[in-house]
């Protein structure tokens, strides 16, 4: 089995998920870097879930939320 096969496949919802991350930073005009320092978590990691290159827990969701001044539900609202 090569490395790549044994790599997570990362679920859509999460893949989703990092979509509405992006999206919302981009619609209040914020940086990577300032919504990682308001959640107090890495720029890159917040990359990669932006990028849907890594699951995150749900208390990495609730702190993102936050950040973003909204709850965890508006940042589950895919539809809006």
């Amino acid at each position: 089995m090569s490395k790549r096969e044994r790599k997570k496949e990362i679920p859509e919802f999460c893949v989703n998920l990092g979509k509405r991350i992006r999206t919302l930073r981009a619609d209040k005009d914020l940086s990577i870097e300032e919504i990682a320092f308001k959640a107090g978590i890495d720029a890159q990691n917040l990359r990669k879930y932006e990028l849907g290159k890594q699951e995150m827990k749900v208390s990495m969701l609730k702190r993102i939320a936050e950040a973003f001044g909204i709850t965890t539900s508006e940042l589950l609202s895919f539809d809006k």
